[in-house]
């Protein structure tokens, strides 16, 4: 049995189960950071909960925000609420601040009256959310920072040791083993066109930036990630987990199947489940059922293939797409660990053969020139 759209119109709020959420890239805009309206979100809700007026409540909050982009935001939210708007009406001005998934929510509530209880799902949801992406932060952190510290002590060596080391070998080349030669070649390079080579970085990094606002270049980029193994599968499941986690919640808050699917598809960075939601939305408008495109794609996992088959013809699909959502979620997390565990030994293994080759290269000529080679 497809699900229609007054079947989703008539679904009702319920208690939100516990979600875990896949997306290291999590932010709500350049000038306000995630925390910061998770702060906001958490006191407007506990400040309806406890009887006061949305009015009231934005009143009081305002002057106790720190971020003054944020306080700006709230004021003028409030000023169009006061003259005569609505809530999510007021929001979607600020699309760099309050996310479509943020305004849907809240639009459902105010037209079912439930504003407090979906502003306290919305509190709770970013909550778990960031926790989340903290956890995903922490696994990369160790890996990073070991990759860094590598990297400095390489270029220090390089830097200025290798300088003096080429005084020391002046006039000595033919003794010289080419890796020597190399890092000091490397050496005088780097002293003399270090400013150029930060420029060509920056130049180059800025033209890398202006190439992924490409669609064409994103979709290429993307194809190639999803054909490396372990990131494919990586990617496959911080994308399906973070897709029908947001479907989920929209779903469960009440937002209809075609608008929870346009916000969901505007939220999820990936080109590829763009288009396959595309899909999804094309199949709903047409009555032909909103499993029918899964089963068409071979990268959506064989689970959720069934599942979500199955809650689509039991009308429980909002709760399949939740639960598939947390599953998935565990998945990647579990995926990350284990990927992290061994990125830290193959860093170590690589950036050891670095050093080990720096070391003999400043070895060798020192022990041939001793040994009056």
């Amino acid at each position: 049995m497809a699900i229609s759209i007054a079947q989703t119109n008539n679904i009702k709020p319920e208690k939100k189960e516990k979600q875990a959420f896949s997306s290291i890239s999590f932010s709500f805009g350049k000038k306000v950071k995630s925390k910061e309206l998770i702060l906001f979100t958490s006191q407007l809700s506990l400040m309806l909960e406890t009887g006061n007026s949305l009015n009231r409540a934005l009143e009081v909050m305002g002057p106790q925000i720190e971020n003054p982009y944020l306080k700006k935001v709230i004021g003028k939210t409030l000023d169009q609420i006061e003259s005569g708007k609505l809530f999510s009406e007021a929001l979607e001005k600020f699309p760099e601040v309050f996310s479509t998934l943020f305004t849907s929510v809240v639009r459902v509530g105010e037209v079912g009256g439930i504003l407090r209880e979906m502003i306290t799902q919305l509190a709770d949801y970013y909550k778990e959310k960031e926790e989340y992406i903290s956890a995903i932060r922490k696994a990369l952190i160790y890996p990073l920072v070991l990759s860094i510290f590598s990297f400095l002590v390489v270029c220090f060596v390089i830097m200025f040791v290798f300088p003096r080391l080429a005084v020391f070998l002046k006039g000595k080349e033919a003794l010289l083993p080419i890796t020597t030669l190399f890092f000091m070649a490397l050496s005088t390079f780097l002293q003399s066109y270090w400013h150029l080579l930060l420029i060509g970085l920056v130049l180059f990094g800025f033209g890398l930036k202006m190439l992924l606002k490409s669609e064409k270049i994103k979709s290429l980029v993307e194809r190639y990630r999803f054909k490396i193994p372990i990131i494919k599968t990586l990617l496959i499941q911080s994308y399906t987990s973070y897709f029908l986690s947001n479907l989920g919640f929209l779903l469960t808050g009440g937002v209809p199947l075609l608008e929870a699917l346009t916000v969901t598809k505007t939220i999820v960075k990936s080109t590829l489940y763009q288009r396959f939601i595309q899909e999804l939305i094309d199949s709903v408008e047409k009555g032909a059922g909103f499993s029918a495109p899964f089963r068409r794609q071979s990268f959506i996992p064989v689970t959720v293939k069934e599942m979500i088959h199955t809650g689509e013809e039991t009308g429980n699909l909002n709760k399949v797409v939740i639960r598939l959502g947390e599953y998935y979620a565990q998945e990647f997390k579990k995926g990350m660990e284990i990927f992290c565990s061994l990125l830290e030994p193959l860093i170590i293994i690589l950036m050891g053969g670095v050093v080990g080759i720096i070391v003999l290269s400043i070895i060798i000529p020192i022990f041939r020139l001793s040994g009056g080679g």
